[in-house]
C-alpha cells in the first residue's frame, strides 16, 4: 500500500488484572515510557498517557493498517513481560482481558489530553467521565 493520509484519534483504557491497585509510581515510572516506545514500533503516536493505581489511559493515533485490538494487545502482553521478566519489577502483574476505546476529532484533543493528564485528580474528586472511564467487556457498542 502507498501512502495514506489519516487522522484517527483514540482513547484507549485498560485495567490491571480484577482491577488490582498494584501500578506504583515505581511501576509507572518505567511502565509509560515502555508503552510509548512499543506504541512507536507499530507506527502509533502516543500524545498522552496517565496511569492510576488500577488502570492506564492513553491519547493516540493508530494507522488504519495497524488494528486497535493488535496494537493494544501487544502493548499489553510485552509490558506484563517487561515487568515481570525483564525488570522483575513484580513476578505477577497482568493485565484484564479486553479494553475500551472511544474515537474523538482532532479538535478535541486538547480536552482529551486534559483529562488523561488530570486522572489522580479526576479520581480523588470523584469527577470521572464514566464513558470514557469504561473498559469492562462486558459492555459492547449498540
Amino acid at each position: 500500500m502507498g501512502q495514506v493520509y489519516y487522522k484517527l484519534f483514540y482513547h484507549v483504557i485498560w485495567r490491571t488484572k480484577l482491577s488490582q491497585p498494584i501500578i506504583t509510581p515505581q511501576i509507572e515510572q518505567v511502565l509509560v515510557p515502555f508503552i510509548e516506545n512499543k506504541a512507536k514500533r507499530f507506527g502509533c503516536y502516543v500524545h498522552t498517557i496517565q496511569c492510576v493505581r488500577d488502570h492506564i489511559h492513553a491519547a493516540m493515533n493508530i494507522p488504519p493498517s495497524v488494528s486497535i485490538s493488535d496494537v493494544v494487545g501487544k502493548i499489553k502482553g510485552s509490558s506484563s513481560y517487561f515487568l515481570n521478566q525483564e525488570l522483575r519489577i513484580t513476578a505477577s502483574f497482568s493485565w484484564q482481558d479486553g479494553f475500551g476505546v472511544v474515537s474523538f476529532g482532532e479538535s478535541d484533543l486538547p480536552r482529551v489530553k486534559d483529562y488523561i493528564l488530570n486522572q489522580k485528580h479526576h479520581h480523588r474528586l470523584g469527577t470521572i467521565n464514566s464513558e470514557l472511564e469504561e473498559c469492562d467487556v462486558r459492555h459492547t457498542a449498540p
